[in-house]
């Protein structure tokens, strides 16, 4: 996974992660900025330069976003990312989804 990941950032290609995702695994890879987010939990936003406390943060091909209750959003700003912003909030609209 970690390889995969390392080769999606080489080339400049979309990757994400959830809840404490971006503090154990990208992070500790050097796959992650600041001002990304995760689970907000001390132990998790510790490890991370400036956490943000959003949601969701997208930031030079990564998405990050802190866990199972905001993963609607996070799948609506992966598709954004992939078929943009038109698509994106058609379907947030169809899934009752505010964002």
């Amino acid at each position: 996974l970690v390889n995969m990941l390392k080769k999606q950032k080489e080339a400049k290609k979309l990757y994400a992660a959830v809840c404490a995702s971006p503090a154990v695994v990208l992070e500790s890879q050097g796959l992650l900025g600041s001002g990304a987010t995760c689970y907000p939990a001390p132990p998790f936003r510790s490890t991370m330069t400036d956490p943000s406390d959003d949601k969701v943060v997208i930031q030079d091909g990564v998405v990050t976003s802190q866990g199972p209750g905001t993963s609607l959003l996070f799948a609506i700003s992966l598709g954004e990312q992939l078929y943009g912003a038109e698509a994106a909030n058609r379907v947030a609209g169809e899934m009752l989804v505010d964002r």
